[in-house]
């Protein structure tokens, strides 16, 4: 019996991703002051995937505790994830855009798909 994430989750965590990106990228390109629509939309994902993502691990490790390298890249993901949150925040809120805001927040959204990969990928192949 498989304990470790379905090919579902991790099918809908990518969606999740998608549709991060595609919104961020849309806020990118139409500059301050951001549409409330559009950033209420990055917003509301961001979060949902957080909240599935820790459900799902939650999930998990109900049925097995989960070992120490998942253990590591489950805080990890969660730290990066965190950064994004908070950088995109500075970034909804500032009027001018602080510089170290604009370059973590591009740095930690790809830094959080590959530390997530990561983290699905030990989680899948758990015994």
């Amino acid at each position: 019996m498989k304990m470790g994430i379905s090919q579902i989750k991790i099918m809908v965590t990518a969606g999740f991703f998608v549709v991060i990106f595609v919104s961020g990228y849309w806020l990118y390109r139409e500059g301050q002051p951001f549409t409330e629509r559009m950033i209420t939309v990055h917003k509301l994902f961001s979060l949902g995937m957080i909240v599935y993502l820790v459900m799902a691990i939650l999930g998990i490790s109900k049925t097995a505790p989960l070992g120490q390298a998942e253990l590591i890249a489950c805080i990890v993901t969660g730290m990066l994830l965190l950064g994004a949150v908070i950088t995109g925040g500075v970034l909804s809120a500032a009027k001018n855009l602080p510089p170290l805001a604009q370059a973590l927040h591009k740095a930690l959204p790809a830094l959080s798909i590959l530390s997530t990969a990561a983290t699905l990928y030990l989680l899948y192949r758990r015994p």
